[in-house]
């Protein structure tokens, strides 16, 4: 039943429409007259904040985030920026989407200067900055992987083994005189 399940269930994954993101504000390329407060992502699905980043940074490679990232409506996410200068701005993303899917994704805005965005090159992973922010290894989790492999390994040992032939017990001659 559980092998079964767990079939059914990646199969319906496997046909799921691609968690993705759907809008950001400020828009790809936009020009800004006035300073965001924040930078909104609108999703296609509900999204893991605490698994999720978004990290912004002005032209000279500086993270404005203030604060962390917090769920927006049913299915939207929203990093708080403290932006005080004007100049072009970068934000790259990691979205872990409650489905399991994840989305990342570059985008560039500028505030105070009139124009669009320049291209600065290549934006560094939201991740690097995200306060210590890991997917590692869940230590009990771990635990119960090995715990788990190791049933199994005993499991396949015992059903692999030859069966074990019993020692025929000579049967009794019944005397009826």
């Amino acid at each position: 039943m559980g092998i079964a399940a767990v079939v059914w269930f990646s199969l319906r994954q496997a046909d799921a429409e691609p968690a993705r993101v759907q809008a950001v504000t400020p828009a790809d390329g936009s020009a800004l007259a006035t300073t965001p407060d924040a930078v909104t992502l609108r999703l296609s699905t509900s999204a893991d904040p605490v698994l999720s980043h978004i990290t912004v940074r002005d032209s000279t490679g500086s993270t404005v985030n203030d604060g962390q990232v917090r769920k927006t409506g049913e299915t939207g996410l929203r990093q708080p920026v403290r932006v005080t200068l004007a100049g072009d701005y970068s934000v790259a993303y990691h979205i872990t989407f409650t489905n399991g899917q994840d989305d990342s994704g570059v985008l560039r805005f500028s505030v105070g200067t009139g124009t669009a965005p320049r291209d600065t090159g290549e934006i560094p992973d939201a991740v690097a900055d995200s306060g210590g922010h890991a997917h590692g290894i869940d230590p009990f989790g771990a635990t119960l992987l090995v715990v788990d492999g190791i049933v199994l390994l005993v499991v396949l040992a015992l059903l692999m083994r030859p069966a074990r032939r019993r020692p025929a017990v000579p049967s009794e001659s019944i005397d009826h005189g």
